[in-house]
């Protein structure tokens, strides 16, 4: 199977993306968003599961709402890295987790599962890899980690030994750093701003990965006031320009 690449946002349910010269057409009801969002996107970060688990309604409804090719990102909700911090109380609530989002796993409309880790938190190999351990293997995992202790290569070991992804956040603080964790990339863009040169690079590291054979998944960051479609739509212009 060819590699592919999935392009979208972080996000898709936010009002002051609506109106002229915005994403949303000024007169799209609220309760379409994510019908017209696939229109031109065919991935979607669950950032707000961050905050609160789905019920089987929201679900459902996501997944009628989309095409077939459409994949969910999911973002580990925050009782499992914030809350519990990787330690075995989470383990149970990850559970619960999988098990909410199983029909679109089934459906294969599951992307990777994003496991942000807060900013404070130090590295702890042990802990992550009893974490790592608790994480099933049919699904694809990805962290992100803020704390600068986690950069050493002994981690990238550990999340190799179970292929997850090391995310490549770009961030005003801190460029991406690309490390091949996985047989995918997870890359977050999040700078306050990027150039059509800025994302050029990054439009051909996604092609590199792809012809590599790895699949790449890629979010632009969803503040209400920025325009991160504008990012995601030139990458999808440069991968795969018009003849």
């Amino acid at each position: 199977m060819n590699a592919r690449f999935h392009i979208g946002l972080s996000g898709y349910s936010y009002k002051p993306w609506q109106g002229p010269d915005r994403f949303y057409p000024p007169d799209l009801k609220h309760a379409d968003f994510l019908k017209y969002y696939a229109t031109r996107y065919d991935t979607v970060e669950l950032d707000g599961l961050w905050y609160r688990l789905p019920g089987d309604k929201a679900v459902s409804n996501w997944m009628a709402a989309t095409p077939d090719h459409f994949v969910f990102a999911p973002k580990v909700h925050r009782q499992i890295t914030h809350r519990y911090r990787l330690k075995p109380d989470c383990y149970s609530f990850l559970d619960v987790m999988v098990t909410q989002l199983a029909p679109m796993a089934v459906a294969h409309r599951l992307g990777p599962w994003l496991i942000q880790l807060p900013p404070n938190l130090t590295r702890d190999d042990d802990r992550l890899e009893r974490f790592l351990h608790q994480l099933p293997r049919s699904h694809r995992w990805a962290v992100e980690f803020r704390h600068d202790s986690w950069y050493e290569p002994g981690v990238e070991t550990l999340l190799k030994q179970s292929n997850v992804s090391w995310v490549a956040a770009d961030t005003d603080d801190r460029p991406a750093e690309l490390r091949q964790t996985a047989d995918f990339w997870y890359i977050r863009l999040r700078k306050t701003e990027y150039d059509h040169t800025a994302l050029g690079h990054w439009a051909e590291r996604i092609k590199e990965a792809n012809r590599q054979g790895m699949d790449c998944f890629v979010y632009c960051k969803h503040e209400d006031q920025g325009s991160p479609w504008v990012w995601a739509d030139t990458l999808l212009r440069l991968i795969t320009p018009t003849e």
